[in-house]
């Protein structure tokens, strides 16, 4: 509101000192009251201006939070800065990098092939090898002689997206030169080869090692940038958060008996969508224990890849459990069993191995089912059929797998562990967790503690300690995802660890293009640009790269005019707030004033208003920009991170708390009229006399 004035109607009969004193207390009162829109006309006095200190420092924490200042040692006329409007903060940020320290995403593209057309590839295997931070991994493809160019880009995508290192290949289209990159000149089809800009490796190799496939697509690196990221504007939505797949047990109580019963336990995991081998894990066995099987002949079938073969084993009275596992692995690989029989005939095997399909037969600690610290030494079988195709193990005559326990399919990498006589659940869930986080280097697996509800009390709403084990995948992929499947004894079912979050790619639409990323950032502009998915947003956001120059200009101007507006309503409401309070959000401006005023900013005036020159400004900062940033910027001592703490602290502290106890006359203030009221009284008394 505007000051009080006298207008030239009223200066005929001017009001009275304690009419003027009135309306200077009105329009004080009133400036208050106005403060606390949105909170309620009926507020306290405190209560308003309280309201009102909250606004201004929530715009001003604002104002800092956007300026920024350009990474690096880059020249000023060459630096840049990514800005955004207040609606983009927390769901979109940037960041404009050097050409030194860019590296483009897409690492090496292909030709443009037309997708339909015959390949002039003759029909074979073709070898290369993919390497990236010292690790080299060999693939190959398999070329019909039907194929299409479409048809051996799409299997060298897949080759490459189901290999263990994290590059992603994609086909793309184009249909004219330069659109998928400043390199990529070919118009059709093409090959494109990625790596997300958060990596530390980046050094990706690509070499054939037979057959020339890479050659022949005309498979070559991408350059580096050249200069500073080109100005100009994004049009950033995104759409889908990127999330780890997240699996989570049921809370118990982390000393109570396990329910997991004594012995061993089995389980896989499977990371990704690559073809996963599966397996069949037998029960443990003393070795050199009778088998309780009876002597006869035992039947069963594998079969993989619709291939199925028939198998019959016999056993002989003596024989003991290793005698039994042996035989069958025999059976199964058609080599010879090695047996130490009381009986002196062993039935033969087939003679002949199913291919894809192998059996061994591997050592396992047996846990005394009555004590803690005994073992024995044990065996079992595990028969494996090869990833790229479906196996199983079908039951025949005897029940020899039911017996054994070679029941259950386990799809991915298998996993084992004991349970042990007196095992509380933390002991289960820590075996657990060790078995599966040794296992691979895909997801964590931790245990987390948590409150279960009581019903000890009825009618009281009661918790105690529990626990859970949380496996949480990191460093994925783009599509990669984590699966389990449960074994023999059902430790998944008995423990409820189950898919919390199934996981997804980050999804965000970029000038019109869709782009997607394992972790939320996205590359733009040969890597110089990196922007950044905070939080999913409805509405495209415009995000501009501009030069440093102009973004430190827009930033410091608008953090001085939210100050000035913050330290004009402390001076104005100085009677109801703690001095603190100021004293507080006026200590960084002070600790900087004699670097401020080499810049060309001055203090001016009792509201503590902030005035740049220009001119100084830009010349200082040309002359040391060192010391511009070390007086702005630079950690802990600049003035916009010393004041952003500064804000937080008053904030944390609670609004509240810097407010002035209300005085007998405050607390019971009668409400005020306005100033139209006023005048309105005032003109009245003229007329009535």
């Amino acid at each position: 509101m505007s000051d009080v004035r006298i207008n030239p109607a009223q200066e005929q009969s001017a009001p009275s000192s304690t009419q003027v004193k009135k309306a200077w207390a009105t329009r004080e009162v009133l400036h208050r009251e106005d403060d606390s829109a949105g909170t309620g006309g009926g507020l306290a006095i405190s209560d308003a201006v309280g309201a009102g200190l909250e606004r201004r420092l929530t715009d001003f924490d604002h104002a800092l939070a956007a300026f920024q200042w350009p990474a690096g040692h880059t020249p000023w006329f060459q630096a840049r800065l990514v800005t955004g409007p207040e609606a983009a903060r927390g769901y979109a940020s940037g960041v404009a990098l050097q050409d030194a320290q860019a590296t483009p995403e897409l690492k090496a593209f292909s030709s443009g092939f037309q997708a339909w057309q015959a390949t002039s590839l003759a029909p074979g295997k073709y070898s290369f090898n993919l390497s990236l931070g010292g690790k080299t991994e060999s693939l190959s493809l398999d070329v019909g002689e039907n194929d299409t160019w479409g048809s051996v880009l799409a299997g060298v995508a897949a080759q490459v997206n189901r290999a263990g290192l994290p590059v992603r290949a994609d086909v793309a289209w184009q249909n004219a030169a330069f659109q998928l990159g400043p390199d990529v000149s070919g118009a059709g089809s093409v090959l494109t080869f990625s790596i997300n800009p958060a990596r530390k490796d980046q050094d990706l190799a690509l070499a054939d090692t037979s057959g020339g496939l890479l050659s022949r697509l005309g498979v070559r690196a991408s350059q580096n940038a050249m200069g500073p990221a080109s100005e100009g504007n994004y049009i950033f939505q995104g759409l889908q958060g990127a999330a780890p797949t997240v699996f989570g047990s049921n809370p118990v109580d982390p000393g109570a008996a396990t329910a997991l019963a004594v012995g061993r336990h089995d389980l896989a995991f499977a990371v990704g969508d690559a073809a996963q081998p599966s397996s069949y894990i037998s029960k443990a066995y003393d070795p050199t224990q009778a088998t309780t099987l009876a002597a006869g002949t035992y039947s069963f079938t594998s079969t993989y890849g619709g291939e199925a073969r028939s198998h019959s084993v016999k056993v002989l009275a003596g024989w003991t459990w290793n005698d039994v596992l042996q035989a069958v692995r025999a059976e199964i690989t058609g080599s010879p069993a090695v047996l130490n029989l009381a009986a002196p005939a062993v039935a033969g095997s087939s003679g002949f191995s199913q291919t894809g399909v192998s059996a061994s037969v591997d050592p396992w600690t047996i846990p005394s089912a009555t004590s803690s610290t005994s073992t024995s030494s044990g065996s079992s079988l595990t028969v494996t059929g090869a990833a790229g195709q479906d196996f199983s193990l079908t039951d025949g005559t005897g029940g020899l797998l039911s017996n054994l326990g070679l029941t259950t399919k386990l799809t991915g990498t298998p996993v084992s562990f004991n349970v042990y006589a007196g095992d509380t659940w933390r002991d289960a869930y820590q075996r657990m967790a060790v078995a599966l986080g040794g296992a691979q280097d895909s997801f964590t697996a931790d245990i987390r503690e948590t409150s279960i509800p009581s019903a000890v009390t009825p009618g009281l709403a009661l918790t105690h300690l529990g626990i859970t084990l949380e496996l949480t995948q990191h460093n994925q992929r783009i599509g990669e995802r984590v699966n389990l499947s449960d074994g023999r004894t059902g430790a998944l079912s008995a423990t409820g660890l189950r898919a919390q979050s199934p996981g997804a790619d980050g999804l965000a639409i970029i000038n019109g293009a869709l782009h997607r990323s394992e972790n939320n950032l996205f590359s733009q502009d040969q890597g110089r640009v990196i922007l950044g998915l905070e939080r999913e947003n409805a509405n495209p956001l415009p995000l501009a790269v501009t030069s440093a120059v102009d973004g430190v200009e827009k930033g410091w101007s608008r953090v001085t005019e939210a100050w000035n507006s913050l330290a004009k309503y402390l001076s104005a409401n100085a009677d109801a707030l703690e001095p603190a309070v100021g004293a507080r959000l006026e200590a960084p401006l002070k600790a900087q004033a004699a670097n401020l005023r080499w810049l060309g900013v001055s203090n001016a005036g009792r509201k503590g208003q902030l005035w740049t020159n220009a001119n100084t400004f830009w010349r200082s900062l040309a002359a040391n920009k060192d010391k511009a940033e070390a007086t702005l910027w630079q950690a802990p001592d600049g003035l916009i991170p010393a004041w952003r703490r500064a804000v937080e602290e008053v904030r944390g502290a609670g609004v509240a708390s810097w407010l002035k106890p209300a005085t007998g006359f405050e607390a019971h203030r009668p409400n005020l009229t306005s100033e139209f009221q006023l005048e309105q009284k005032h003109r009245l008394v003229k007329l009535l006399g």
